[in-house]
């Protein structure tokens, strides 16, 4: 990696190559940044219940296409995780259910847990049942194929986050993207 300008200390020691990821502000903010998204699409989740909708007296045609956005929001939280776990290990974990705010800070969580909270949400995502946009009729936000993506490099990795390898539901994976166009 080589960044253009030199002004942040950061960029002299990622550019010197003399940076460590617990000094340095580009790590520390991919953390950060991803739980905080995390956060947010916890939040966008409880506001977007549908007993909320019904209290605020959202249409059914409103209704429908924020169930759509919900599903979205459902993927960028697993992208966020997927991140975080790829990246940092065991990390805080937190969904719409959980409890928030008043100091209260979210468990470490660690990575096989978190990887399969995710499988299992990309699998929904991904399901025939789901709501969310068939693969390639969302572009540029995320639809089953973008769910089938994140999934196969979940399953590709499964060794590294798990204990356990699945190359083959990798294979599998990639076999039904595949089959999508």
């Amino acid at each position: 990696c080589k960044v253009a300008w030199k002004d942040d200390e950061w960029v002299r020691n990622l550019n010197a190559n003399i940076w460590k990821s617990e000094q340095n502000d580009a790590t520390y903010a991919v953390y950060c940044r991803t739980l905080q998204g995390v956060a947010y699409v916890n939040e966008y989740l409880r506001q977007t219940a549908d007993e909320k909708l019904k209290l605020r007296g959202v249409s059914a045609e409103l209704a429908a296409k924020i169930q759509v956005y919900r599903a979205e929001a459902r993927f960028i939280r697993a992208f966020f995780y997927w991140a975080l776990v790829d990246s940092f290990g065991n990390v805080p974990f937190s969904t719409e259910d959980s409890q928030f705010g008043g100091g209260y800070n979210p468990p470490q969580t660690d990575r096989a847990t978190i990887f399969n909270y995710v499988v299992t949400e990309l699998e929904d995502l991904a399901s025939e049942s789901s709501v969310m946009p068939a693969a390639q009729s969302n572009y540029p936000r995320a639809d089953k194929g973008s769910c089938l993506g994140l999934l196969a490099r979940m399953y590709l990795n499964a060794k590294v986050y798990t204990g356990t390898p699945m190359f083959d539901k990798a294979k599998s994976t990639c076999e039904r993207i595949y089959a999508l166009n």
